[in-house]
């Protein structure tokens, strides 16, 4: 019975390396759908944890060769028979590398290997990335990541993990993004753009808190950077805080003179009469003034504008109206100037009009030349 057992163990012992040797031999005369299905064999057999481990780190060298073949021939019906093969191979490699004896044997093969399976993942990424589907790029770039720090890391690897941290964060899985960003964070990369991003995971997750933290602590490490700046100010236009953001916005505007976008927000702001303590007719117009200024086809400003001198004109005609009956000067006064912030702002109108004729523009429009009596333009607009 002992002299079976030992003859049992060791025909299976052979069948498995005759397997090894089998896949050998197919993948080297290019049959790589035999040679798949030998190895598979081999590695999957119960007893093949009973082979010399030399023999096992061998075999799954093989596998992991034959799975790279398949994937380089570009033959779609075979790859179609092993849809995880990039994957396969990297399960190989590590298996393989678990005998460090075999590994330091055979480092310049297998190393090489490694490194071809980080490319096809970085490619599969970059393209993915390229075409927009962000879902898909980020596991492919972490998994390169992962490859490469399993290398030695570097600037290389922290690259591929922060286009990973991109790649989820521009598909809004901000989860995903935040834990990418705080890898990097902790390994010690803190540019600005780790913690604008930070805060704009946090921002995706609605904690404005920790981003308005994050924000702080890379000005903090960045003064004056603009782009981080430009995030604290968004942050607090999206919590509605925009009289927070004003000497935010004040100094973008000194390392960004020419930015309209900017000027049009402070003319939002001071326009806003619920913002009180900074609610300033004067200084909203001059900002919007100076948008139209560095873009004088800068639709909003425009419209703004207009709108803001009919809203200036209702509050006149409202004052007017509450008069005694008997402060008829003082009524005439009032609607005089209303009609005159009305007259001041109906260019602007026009303009927007013209830029984007739309329906609620034209209202506004029309409703102007009714309060001035400009009853021919009224007509031609009814007419368009």
């Amino acid at each position: 019975m002992i002299l079976l057992a030992v003859l049992l163990t060791a025909n299976v012992m052979m069948a498995q390396k005759k397997d090894r040797t089998d896949a050998f031999m197919y993948n080297k005369n290019g049959q790589y759908a035999k040679a798949m299905a030998s190895i598979d064999k081999c590695v999957n057999h119960e007893q093949f944890l009973g082979m010399k481990p030399n023999d096992q780190a061998q075999a799954w060298l093989y596998r992991a060769a034959i799975y790279q073949n398949i994937i380089q021939s570009g033959d779609q019906e075979l790859m179609a028979q092993a849809p995880n093969a990039l994957e396969e191979v990297y399960a190989s490699l590590m298996k393989c590398m678990e005998n460090h004896d075999f590994l330091n044997d055979n480092k310049q093969e297998i190393y090489q290997r490694v490194t071809s399976v980080m490319n096809a993942y970085y490619t599969k990424g970059a393209d993915d990335y390229n075409t927009g589907k962000f879902a898909e790029a980020a596991p492919m770039f972490k998994k390169a990541y992962d490859i490469a720090k399993s290398l030695g890391g570097g600037s290389d690897a922290n690259d591929m993990l922060n286009l990973a941290a991109t790649s989820a964060l521009r598909s809004e899985d901000y989860n995903t993004a935040l834990e990418y960003f705080t890898e990097l964070k902790n390994g010690g990369v803190e540019t600005v753009d780790v913690y604008k991003h930070l805060a704009a995971c946090y921002n995706g997750l609605g904690n404005s808190e920790l981003a308005m933290q994050m924000i702080n602590v890379g000005l903090e490490k960045n003064p004056g950077d603009p782009n981080l700046i430009l995030e604290k100010v968004n942050a607090y236009l999206k919590e509605g805080k925009g009289v927070e953001a004003i000497n935010d916005l004040n100094q973008l505007r000194e390392l960004d003179p020419n930015n309209a976008q900017l000027c049009f927000v402070l003319g939002t702001i001071y326009g806003d009469e619920t913002n009180e303590g900074v609610y300033d007719t004067e200084k909203a117009i001059q900002n919007y003034e100076e948008a139209i200024r560095i873009n004088p086809d800068y639709y909003d400003a425009i419209y703004n504008l207009g709108a803001l001198y009919i809203s200036m004109s209702n509050k006149l005609k409202t004052q007017a109206n509450e008069l005694p009956l008997d402060k008829v000067n003082e009524y005439n006064a009032l609607v005089e100037q209303a009609e005159e912030l009305v007259r001041t702002g109906l260019p602007y109108v026009k303009k927007a009009y013209e830029t984007q004729p739309t329906p609620e523009v034209k209202n506004v429009l029309k409703t102007m030349y009714v309060q001035l009596k400009m009853t021919e333009e009224a007509k031609a607009l009814d007419a368009e």
